[in-house]
C-alpha cells in the first residue's frame, strides 16, 4: 500500500476486512439475539415521572433560574436566548443541557481468528426504547468514572484512562447535539489489545459486519456506538488516488473477503476516489469558513422560568406550541447498574423526528448533499451533518415553511432509499427521543442546486472531515449506518 506503514495496513484493511464479515468467531446473529433478550431480562428498569421540583439531589436556584445536581457535578438544565441572522428564524429561547465535563465513549477491539472484533456491552439506560440497548465497551461521562455517584466502578474503564494497557487507534473529540446540549464534546476511542480481556457476561465480541447488519434493525444499536464507529477509517484514502476495475478488486482481495458489488461498490469508490470529487476541498473548507465569518449567533443567559414561549411547571418545562421537547424529572430503579437507584432530568420528544442524507452520483461517483448546520449548543458556529435533520419532520411535510429537501423523504420512491430505520438518542438523556434514520440516492437525472447552506462531497472527504472533527452528531450516527455488504435483501442496495 502506497504511503502507509505495514501496521497501518494492517489496522486499516482489518477494519474493512470486519465491516465485510458478516459471521465472526463471538457470538452468531441468531446466538445474538437469544443473548440480548437474555440481557434484557436480566436488567430490567423502572423509570416513573417525578415532578422536577421533588427531585432528589437536584435543586432550581441560582441567578439566572436553573435546574442543577447539588453536587455541581453531571449536568445542569440553563435557559438561553439565541439571536442570529442566519435561517429564517432570527431569534428563540430555549432551556439546554450544560455539561461541561468530556466523557469516555469507547471500544475494545482484538483480532480473532485473523478478523477484528469489537467488545459491545448490552446496557439498559432510563431514557432507552425497549430496555437494553447494544452500547460501546465504556461510556461514561468523568463525574461517571470519578464515581460521584458513590456506585460501582466501569468494567474495563483502565483500558481508555490508563496509558499502556492498549494501542490507540482512534482518539476524537466530538460534539453532542448542538440544539440540546451547550458545547458538549465526548472522547470517542476505539483501542486495541493482543490478548484476551475477561468477558463480562453483559458484552460480547461482534464483528463491524454484524454490527452493521444490528442497525438495520429498530431501536437496537445505541447512539454512541454509532458516534464511534462513524471515526473509524474504513479505507486508508491516502493510498489510492483513484478507483476503478482492478483497484477496487484489489481493495476487497486485501481484506479477504469476496468481491463487492451495487451500492457497497459504489461506496467504495467514493471512499477512494480523489479525481471525481465536485469540489476540492480546499473549496469546501472555503465555503465553510465563509459561513462562519459572514454570520453571527449571540446567547444570552435567561431564567428557565422565563423563558418565552415555554412554560415552567413544579413538574416539568414545556414549550407552549407543544412541539420541540420537554424537560422532565424521572425515578430511576435499576438494580443492574453501578446504582440501583436515582433520580434525574431528561429532555421528552414526542413522536418521532428525521434524518437524512440524500446520496447522487455525479461525475460518475457517489456523493452525498452536506448540510453547514448552525445550532446554539455548537462548539463552532457552522459545523457539518446530514441534509435534513428535524425534530418533528412531520409537522413540517408539505409545508410552505418545511426545511429545504425535507419534502423528498415524505414517502421516496422504494427505488431511492439505501437505509431506513429507526434508531434512539441518548437514553442518559433523552426519554424515548427516536428519529427515522433515512439514506436515499437519487437518479442521475433528478436536479438538485446547491444552495448556499448545502455542498456535495465524496464519502472520502466525509470520512476526512469527521476525522477532524467538523461534522455534527446526527451526521455522524447516519453514516455509521452505511453498510459495505452488498445483499439483495439490503433495503434495495444491490
Amino acid at each position: 500500500m502506497i504511503g502507509a506503514s505495514l501496521a497501518e495496513q494492517s489496522t486499516r484493511d482489518g477494519f474493512l476486512r470486519s465491516a465485510l464479515t458478516a459471521n465472526g468467531r463471538g457470538l452468531a446473529l441468531p446466538d445474538f439475539f437469544s443473548w440480548f433478550e437474555a440481557q434484557r431480562a436480566a436488567q430490567p428498569m423502572k423509570v416513573q415521572r417525578v415532578p422536577l421540583a421533588s427531585l432528589d439531589g437536584w435543586q432550581i436556584d441560582g441567578t439566572p433560574l436553573r435546574l442543577a445536581h447539588r453536587s455541581g457535578k453531571f449536568f445542569s438544565i440553563e435557559g438561553i436566548r439565541v439571536v442570529t441572522d442566519f435561517g429564517a428564524v432570527r431569534g428563540w429561547d430555549q432551556p439546554i443541557i450544560n455539561q461541561k465535563e468530556i466523557g469516555v465513549l469507547g471500544i475494545i477491539t482484538r483480532l480473532i481468528g485473523g478478523v477484528r472484533h469489537f467488545l459491545m456491552q448490552a446496557k439498559v439506560e432510563p431514557g432507552n426504547i425497549d430496555g437494553v440497548q447494544l452500547s460501546p465497551t465504556v461510556q461514561a461521562t468523568r463525574s461517571n468514572f470519578t464515581r460521584v455517584h458513590g456506585g460501582a466502578g466501569q468494567p474495563y474503564l483502565e483500558y481508555f484512562v490508563s496509558p499502556g494497557r492498549a494501542r490507540v487507534l482512534v482518539d476524537q473529540l466530538q460534539g453532542e447535539q448542538g440544539s440540546r446540549f451547550l458545547r458538549k464534546r465526548n472522547r470517542n476511542m476505539i483501542v486495541e489489545v493482543d490478548d484476551g480481556v475477561p468477558l463480562d457476561d453483559r458484552f460480547c465480541w461482534l464483528t463491524l459486519g454484524q454490527i452493521k447488519r444490528l442497525l438495520e434493525c429498530d431501536n437496537i444499536v445505541n447512539m454512541d456506538v454509532r458516534t464511534i464507529l462513524a471515526c473509524l477509517p474504513l479505507v486508508d484514502s491516502d493510498a489510492f488516488p483513484f478507483a476503478d476495475g482492478d483497484e477496487m478488486e484489489d481493495l476487497a482481495g486485501r481484506a479477504a473477503v469476496a468481491p463487492v458489488h451495487g451500492f457497497a461498490r459504489e461506496l467504495l469508490r467514493s471512499l477512494v476516489n480523489r479525481r471525481a470529487a465536485l469540489h476540492t476541498t480546499t473549496e469546501l473548507l472555503h465555503w465553510l469558513t465563509g459561513l462562519r465569518v459572514r454570520y453571527t449567533l449571540d446567547l444570552a443567559p435567561q431564567p428557565l422560568d422565563a423563558l418565552r414561549g415555554w412554560t415552567m411547571t413544579a413538574d416539568e418545562v414545556s414549550h407552549d406550541s407543544g412541539l420541540y421537547f420537554s424537560v422532565i424529572g424521572v425515578d430511576v430503579d435499576a438494580p443492574g447498574r453501578e446504582v440501583a437507584h436515582w433520580q434525574q432530568v431528561l429532555l421528552e420528544h414526542g413522536g418521532f423526528g428525521l434524518n437524512g442524507f440524500v446520496m447522487k452520483r455525479v461525475n460518475g461517483v457517489l456523493h452525498f448533499l452536506v448540510r453547514a448546520c448552525m445550532y446554539p449548543g455548537n462548539h463552532e458556529l457552522f459545523e457539518l451533518g446530514s441534509t435534513v435533520s428535524r425534530s418533528n419532520a412531520d409537522v413540517y411535510f408539505g409545508k410552505p415553511n418545511a426545511p429545504r429537501f425535507l419534502d423528498l423523504f415524505h414517502e421516496p420512491p422504494a427505488e431511492w432509499v439505501r437505509y431506513d430505520a429507526v434508531q434512539s438518542e441518548e437514553g442518559g438523556r433523552f426519554f424515548h427521543y427516536q428519529n427515522r434514520y433515512t439514506l436515499l440516492e437519487l437518479p442521475e437525472d433528478v436536479q438538485i442546486e446547491e444552495p448556499e447552506s448545502h455542498r456535495w462531497m465524496t464519502l472520502r472527504q466525509v470520512q476526512n472531515f469527521v476525522r477532524h472533527g467538523y461534522f455534527n452528531i446526527e451526521g455522524r450516527n447516519l453514516l455509521a449506518c452505511l453498510d459495505l455488504s452488498a445483499r439483495e435483501d439490503s433495503h434495495g442496495a444491490v
